[in-house]
């Protein structure tokens, strides 16, 4: 799977640019001066997640749909037409790796609710807990070809042999073809109006069939990450520094997990009108 493909410069890339930069913007500054009233260096915490939930809501709802016209003006730019269609689900046996904390608080905002919801974090906590024992694995057999005298708390390499095996785990996780806890049977998505840019951003131009473990690094599988531009990706970044205070980590299953120990903080309001 390729990650990264430039796209030219059009009228509608540089109006969906600039429209996603000025979103992201505003809510970084009106973050920032959040934090600022509260005297420290991040606006969303326990303390006020209730209190923002609505803010949050709508920023990340909008956020999305800024990121849906991005794609509309990227897309046509690809060489050949988009395959993917409805009930494929085949790249819904990834393990979605760099959500944004205000998409995981938005996510859960919207699941909270439902009957289900016991149901969904019993599956996220397998899905993680399968993850992590491929991750563990992968680190442990990279650290077992350090020199027998060397200290891994001072090896410089060791941040690219945790780089690596997450890498390697991700191929594992994929290749165990485990599906996200949101398909049905049929390959449907259950959350598809509030899934986050990680799960917006996979394409291929060939056939679905082709989008498994054993095609994932052939000729045959065309697919491939609509990325966003860095300025974007940067602001994003920005605002998501925001929520440092809550402790998220970056997986969509490991931090709806990490959003549920607030459920007692969100339960203090109505969250507002939920996208569902």
């Amino acid at each position: 799977m390729d990650s990264y493909r430039e796209y030219l410069p059009t009228k509608a890339f540089r109006i969906a640019e600039m429209r996603l930069a000025t979103l992201l913007r505003a809510e970084n500054d009106r973050l920032d001066a959040l934090a600022q009233s509260l005297g420290r260096e991040c606006a969303i915490g326990p303390d006020n997640l209730a209190r923002e939930l609505p803010n949050i809501i709508k920023f990340t709802d909008e956020y999305h749909d800024l990121y849906m016209k991005y794609l509309d003006a990227v897309l046509p730019q690809q060489p050949r037409p988009i395959q993917c269609r409805p009930a494929c689900g085949n790249c819904c046996h990834h393990y979605p790796m760099s959500v944004e904390p205000f998409e995981l608080v938005f996510l859960y905002a919207n699941l909270r609710k439902r009957d289900d919801l016991l149901n969904i974090l019993e599956a996220c906590q397998l899905r993680s807990s399968m993850f992590e024992d491929f991750y563990e694995k992968r680190k442990a057999e990279d650290q077992a070809t350090l020199p027998m005298n060397a200290d891994p708390a001072k090896v410089t390499e060791l941040d690219e042999f945790d780089d690596r095996a997450e890498d390697l785990a991700l191929h594992d996780y994929f290749s165990a073809w485990k599906p996200c806890p949101f398909s049905n049977p049929v390959g449907d998505c259950m959350a598809y109006k509030i899934r986050p840019v990680s799960c917006r951003m996979y394409f291929s131009e060939t056939d679905p069939q082709f989008c498994t473990p054993e095609h994932l690094q052939k000729p045959e599988n065309d697919s491939y990450i609509v990325y966003l531009p860095d300025s974007i990706e940067d602001a994003v970044y920005r605002v998501s520094e925001h929520y440092a205070l809550l402790d998220l980590p970056e997986s969509y299953f490991g931090g709806l997990l990490a959003v549920n120990k607030y459920e007692g903080v969100m339960s203090n309001t109505d969250g507002g009108e939920v996208v569902g």
